[in-house]
């Protein structure tokens, strides 16, 4: 009998055991799927169970971190450090959170104790230390890669989200293509490992919105691969959103159905009424889920409410909503688009305009697309032009050759022009200096460059713009009819300066000549040359004697 009890005693045992790694690869499985509210829920119990399993620790706390709760995380790890000592992979995670925590010293120190301890040897433990190193932003991907890459040549190495960390690695130094190569490498491990495929994707979505077939491809073969990946789900909703309520609606349908339901996901769910155009009805969602749910609702009610409001013309309700959608919500919820709205919405009322150029800035700072950054540096220079301030206007679109250093000949014209609107004379006329050096041939640098030191030089007395009025004659005059009026502004130019400045009437009447040419029904033109004409002709007086008359030419009239 006793010897039947004794093996009853041990089957539950074991029995126990498997249930309780069942339930811990069941909060990591939640995990992977991003389903953190469910991991948390699953692994707290695992950890109140069994107080000593590293694992349930170590993923309890990764669970906390991505829930941005850092001081329940680093409780745990804590906790579990105090009853079982120097464990490994309980350092690893308690580093984590002192990168999160902004000490990079202390971490490194625990990541090297860790590696230590296990001979460098341990596949989980180098993982642990890579995924550490790119989640935080005070991490060190380069070392993340090296413990990793150290990883793949332990014995047996058969583990894909090794290869997973090793693309967000690359991805941390903006290495494009060989994030895709890790990311391949998992899938040749794990051919159904969805994120792999979903990650290829979001290399893509970096290089602008003109490879949107071939992200938008990835996230479809990773929902494919696993039809209960969210995350796929929801950068194609997001993706739609704008563009097509319908699809985005039928994508957050099936995010809906694969996440754990949160107020964030409930706000997301009133967003799309905001999408499709009933931004009253929007509103009312809104409120009536903040009236009821009060600090627990979701801040991005308030960034819809803000959204639709600035759609019904209500700037003030809109900003204030916007205001409370900064103040409240975690800074991961931050969109670029986000901080453009505020710049615009603040731009409309006088006391809140300085603080405009500061959101533009941070949707700048915000986005690593180089195309979306130009694009919001456009927008700010488009809501100073369109309220009257040209100089602001100007100062924008001057950023953008310092954003993107490969700027051509548009970025170039309208940056000088813009400038020179705005009154900003030395700025315009450094910009069409670098026009000039960049396209020697083209006129528009030389015009540009006319137009500019002509605004500064307005009196001709230092002929500042001489050089660059002659360039661009010779360049434009090659198609005299196409470029009439801007040359008949340069001639006109050069035929005043020197007529009044060097007296230089022959010249002059050269330049005048070239007027008449181009518009033969020019009066001003014709009286001013035949002025200097008569002038040329008059006797000149004899060695000695007194000119009695003016030796001063009339200034030829300015069109």
């Amino acid at each position: 009998m006793m010897k039947h009890t004794i093996r009853f005693m041990v089957a539950a045992v074991v029995l126990c055991n498997v249930a309780f790694a069942q339930s811990v690869d069941e909060g990591r499985k939640f995990f992977y799927y991003e389903k953190y509210n469910s991991a948390k829920e699953t692994l707290e119990k695992a950890l109140a169970a069994k107080p000593d399993d590293v694992d349930a620790a170590y993923w309890l706390g990764q669970t906390l971190i991505e829930l941005n709760d850092m001081a329940g995380a680093a409780k745990v790890y804590q906790t579990a450090l105090q009853a079982k000592g120097s464990d490994p992979l309980l350092l690893v995670g308690m580093g984590h959170v002192e990168l999160l925590q902004h000490k990079a010293n202390d971490a490194r120190q625990r990541f090297e104790t860790a590696i230590s301890l296990t001979k460098g040897k341990e596949i989980n433990i180098l993982n642990a230390v890579g995924r550490a190193n790119v989640d935080a932003s005070d991490g060190d991907a380069r070392y993340a890669l090296e413990k990793l890459k150290q990883a793949t040549e332990v014995r047996r190495f058969k583990e894909p989200l090794v290869y997973i960390n090793m693309g967000d690695a690359y991805r941390k130094l903006l290495d494009g293509g060989a994030a895709v190569t890790a990311y391949q490498n998992a899938l040749s491990l794990d051919p159904k490992l969805a994120e792999a495929e979903y990650k290829i994707g979001k290399i893509y979505v970096t290089q602008g919105q003109e490879q949107a077939a071939i992200f938008l491809k990835h996230y479809e073969a990773a929902i494919t691969l696993d039809p209960a990946y969210a995350p796929a789900y929801y950068d194609l909703y997001s993706y739609w959103y704008s563009r097509d309520v319908n699809k985005a609606r039928d994508f957050f349908a099936k995010y809906k159905a694969n996440t754990d339901f949160t107020p964030s996901v409930e706000a997301e769910e009133i967003s799309l009424v905001y999408a499709s155009g009933d931004f009253k009805g929007a509103i009312t969602r809104a409120d009536e889920k903040l009236q009821k749910e009060g600090d627990k609702a979701s801040a991005k009610l308030y960034r819809v409410k803000a959204y639709a409001y600035d759609k019904l013309g209500d700037s003030l309700n809109a900003l204030q909503n916007m205001e409370l959608f900064f103040s409240k919500a975690d800074s991961s919820l931050f969109l670029p688009d986000n901080f453009v709205k505020m710049a615009e919405i603040s731009a409309k009322f006088p006391d809140k305009l300085e603080q405009a150029d500061s959101y533009f800035n941070k949707a700048i700072r915000m986005d690593t697309v180089t195309k979306e950054r130009v694009a919001f540096a456009t927008a700010a220079s488009n809501m100073y032009k369109k309220i009257g301030n040209r100089a602001k206007s100007a100062n924008w679109l001057t950023k953008i050759l310092a954003i993107d250093t490969g700027y051509g000949k548009l970025e170039l014209f309208y940056a000088g022009w813009e400038n020179f609107y705005g009154e900003q004379y030395q700025t315009a006329d450094s910009v069409f200096s670098l026009y000039k050096q960049k396209y020697s041939d083209d006129m528009q640098g030389y015009y540009g460059g006319f137009r500019t030191k002509w605004a500064v030089d307005s009196t001709m007395e230092q002929g500042l713009p001489v050089e660059d009025a002659m360039k661009f004659t010779e360049i434009a005059g090659v198609d005299s009819i196409k470029n009439k009026s801007s040359l008949m502004l340069a001639y006109g130019y050069l035929a005043g300066y020197n007529a009044n400045q060097l007296k230089e009437y022959e010249k002059a009447i050269f330049y005048l000549n070239k007027m008449i040419s181009l518009d033969p029904n020019n009066v001003d033109a014709k009286n001013n040359r035949d002025i200097l004409q008569k002038a040329l002709d008059r006797p000149q007086p004899k060695a000695g004697t007194a000119n009695k008359s003016s030796n001063t030419a009339p200034k030829p009239q300015k069109k």
